[in-house]
């Protein structure tokens, strides 16, 4: 009759770099032990898994044993050497199943510190130790006696159907800088002939998922080199991570982090890579700035977003240290000069798909403009109820939603960063926003802030050029400057 055996005792784990960063600074999620060794094992009776997975212990749903066969290990990315040594005698490796691993994580450095010091040790570059109690479960086909005889094991013997035991091998040190040679016993064989067409037909589905997966990535890597030809970006966001710096046992909500890259090229055929990281406390630190701008109390409109762009601008200017700090390096690499660099982040920020940001909700700004109610009607993404209408700099780099002042604050806060004179114009006659660029650039579309000539340009739609807005909108008495940066 099948069931379960469960066990308790002592581990020590060993971990690659990668695994244990993954496990110490960032997530307790995708943690694959490549060796885990068990001693001192002792039968124990019930469990409950739920109230086990608390605090910090680390749970695992199952950790199967790594297959002897070459191909079937690269197939089996999941596994891990599993040994279990009962006694000094008697050593084998099994599936274990509803793992709790203990005493992985750390101390608290001093008292009210948010940092911790990780439990583990670091054997070499390419190894890292963990060690600790773990509790798991093994199935059974039959039933194990209670009591061990004296003669044959000092502690529980663990049979299954699958993997029987196996007895008198060398046993692999961990402490060797090395991932041991697994110690596994023989696979199950399918019995009869269902058994074997079974067998076939599993080696059959994979060879055909191997050659649909050669496929894909060859179109993979052709899509990716025509889109570096055609010079199209590519606009990406991961998955929220656990902020490394982040008490786990601190109150919710939590610090995660998120990871940004965009890759594009410039008007010269530059091609350039951003990566950066946004903090939800961050995040949620700059969106405390707009109910300060929910009922103005000022006669002219250029006041308001006047106050609205400064505050914004002023306020996130240190949270874009790192998107800075890249731009400043790839001036410097590809010897840019300033109206070369000011378009190295206008294209970086033409490249960003155009997402609409409104005060009210959807319904309600349909009802007032044309434009949003075209634009609503066609299905495309708006970001609505954001007080005033517009991001800050570091909202737009969290979410990557911005429209017309979104866009032009955070050209304008990146731009004097790198020390080039910028403005934000606006229009109440085109409903409108763009990026002027103090460089003294040709053409008839600028305005003069504090003695220098401001080019506009367009910030919506790729392609535009320093100078370069819609003819359309293109009267410069209809255009006033909110803020402006020499």
């Amino acid at each position: 009759m099948t069931g379960y055996r469960h066990f308790t005792g002592d581990y020590r784990a060993w971990f690659s770099p990668h695994a244990a960063q993954t496990v110490f600074t960032h997530t307790f999620e995708n943690l694959r032990p490549e060796c885990l060794e068990i001693r001192n094992i002792h039968a124990i009776g019930e469990r409950d898994v739920d109230a086990e997975r608390t605090g910090d212990y680390l749970y695992f749903p199952l950790i199967r044993a790594r297959k002897k066969n070459a191909f079937a290990r690269m197939l089996q990315s999941g596994a891990c050497d599993v040994v279990i040594l009962a006694d000094e005698s008697l050593a084998f490796s099994e599936d274990i199943e509803q793992v709790i691993l203990r005493n992985h994580s750390s101390s608290r450095l001093e008292e009210g510190s948010r940092l911790r010091r990780p439990q583990y040790q670091r054997l070499s570059p390419e190894a890292i130790l963990l060690s600790g109690k773990i509790t798991f479960s093994v199935p059974l086909v039959q039933a194990i006696p209670a009591e061990v005889p004296a003669s044959t094991a000092t502690e529980p013997v663990i049979q299954t159907a699958e993997r029987p035991r196996q007895q008198n091998f060398d046993i692999p040190d961990l402490i060797l800088n090395r991932i041991p040679e697994p110690v596994l016993s023989a696979p199950a064989r399918a019995a009869g002939c269902f058994g074997l067409l079974f067998s076939l037909a599993k080696w059959v589905f994979y060879m055909l998922l191997f050659l649909a997966l050669l496929g894909w990535l060859g179109s993979w890597l052709k899509q990716d080199a025509g889109t570096a030809e055609d010079g199209q970006a590519q606009v990406e966001s991961d998955k929220p991570r656990l902020n490394p710096e982040q008490d786990t046992l601190a109150p919710m909500p939590w610090d995660y982090l998120t990871d940004h890259r965009v890759r594009w090229n410039d008007f010269i055929e530059h091609s350039f890579l951003a990566a950066w990281s946004t903090s939800s406390r961050q995040f949620e630190d700059s969106r405390k700035m707009h109910p300060a701008f929910a009922n103005p109390q000022v006669s002219e409109a250029i006041t308001y977003w006047n106050a609205v762009y400064s505050e914004f601008s002023r306020r996130d200017m240190p949270k874009l240290d790192s998107l800075v700090r890249y731009f400043q390096s790839e001036q410097k690499r590809n010897n840019l000069n300033s109206v070369q660099s000011a378009e190295m982040v206008i294209t970086f920020i033409q490249e960003i798909p155009y997402c609409l940001v409104h005060e009210a909700s959807c319904s309600e700004a349909s009802r007032q403009a044309d434009f949003i109610r075209e634009y609503h009607s066609s299905g495309k993404p708006c970001l609505p109820n954001i007080i005033a209408g517009v991001q800050s700099p570091y909202e737009f780099m969290h979410n990557l939603k911005g429209d017309c002042d979104t866009r032009s604050l955070l050209g304008f806060s990146i731009l004097r960063r790198l020390g080039i004179p910028a403005s934000v114009w606006v229009s109440e006659a085109y409903g409108h926003s763009v990026l002027g660029v103090g460089l003294g650039s040709g053409g008839n579309y600028y305005k003069m802030a504090g003695g220098i000539r401001h080019s506009a340009v367009e910030l919506t739609a790729k392609g535009f050029r320093l100078g370069m807005i819609s003819p359309e909108q293109g009267d410069m008495n209809n255009w006033q400057i909110a803020l402006y940066k020499n």
